[in-house]
């Protein structure tokens, strides 16, 4: 990656055969407070994909300056990924037992909104956007060859992303760890997706499990169609 002088960016990202642009330095603050800063910037949110892209870059060069930040962040924070997850219960209705995907969900007055049957409707077009996982995918401690296999894993991240989230998740000493639920649940649930590099335990901590309004972070991407 390199920085460019002015308002600063972290740019030539490698993303999907393309790159990305991510404004620089990263917006603080809780996961809505976060989206509206990014807003107001006329970035883009970056989703789970996008996540992956830029710390998997970072890790190509850990001492860099902006590199060894981005790393950093993740052991003393954590990195919002703007993909949000609406865990449901085993139930009657057409999609139950698993959970929906949504890139850049919808935030209002500060919490994610995700409306079952729009989901669903949306899901039944095929929109790229969103995506379905039956429960049973490996929770909890698992390798990263495992994690990079994880329907849900795969779902979140892309099959490119997967590969690159196992690829950062390696170089921690512990085995990586999927926060989520599972099919004990009798509620639907709504949750924020995180990305951390765990301080105390020196894993990669991939969080779908997210309910708490505390300071995370993310960088605004730039978006190269406008």
């Amino acid at each position: 990656m390199e920085a460019k002088v002015g308002k600063s960016y972290l740019a030539g990202i490698p993303h999907k055969g393309g790159s990305l642009t991510f404004q620089y330095p990263s917006f603080k603050g809780t996961y809505g407070s976060v989206a509206e800063q990014i807003d107001k910037e006329g970035l883009k949110r970056p989703s789970s994909p996008e996540t992956a892209s830029l710390v998997y870059d970072a890790w190509k060069n850990p001492k860099g300056e902006y590199e060894s930040e981005i790393i950093k962040i993740l052991k003393d924070a954590w990195l919002w990924e703007f993909t949000g997850n609406l865990y449901l219960p085993k139930s009657s209705e057409e999609v139950n037992n698993g959970v929906i995907l949504e890139y850049n969900p919808t935030i209002e007055n500060g919490k994610l909104v995700m409306d079952k049957s729009y989901l669903i409707k949306r899901l039944n077009e095929n929109d790229s956007n969103v995506k379905f996982v039956p429960f049973g995918y490996k929770i909890g401690d698992q390798k990263p060859s495992e994690l990079e296999k994880n329907p849900y894993i795969v779902a979140r991240y892309g099959e490119e992303g997967a590969v690159k989230i196992a690829e950062v998740a390696s170089k921690y000493r512990l085995n990586p760890y999927l926060w989520s639920f599972d099919s004990s649940i009798n509620e639907k649930k709504t949750r924020m997706s995180a990305l951390y590099g765990d301080l105390y335990n020196d894993w990669l901590v991939v969080d779908g499990n997210w309910d708490d309004n505390y300071r995370g972070r993310s960088f605004g991407i730039v978006d190269e169609k406008k």
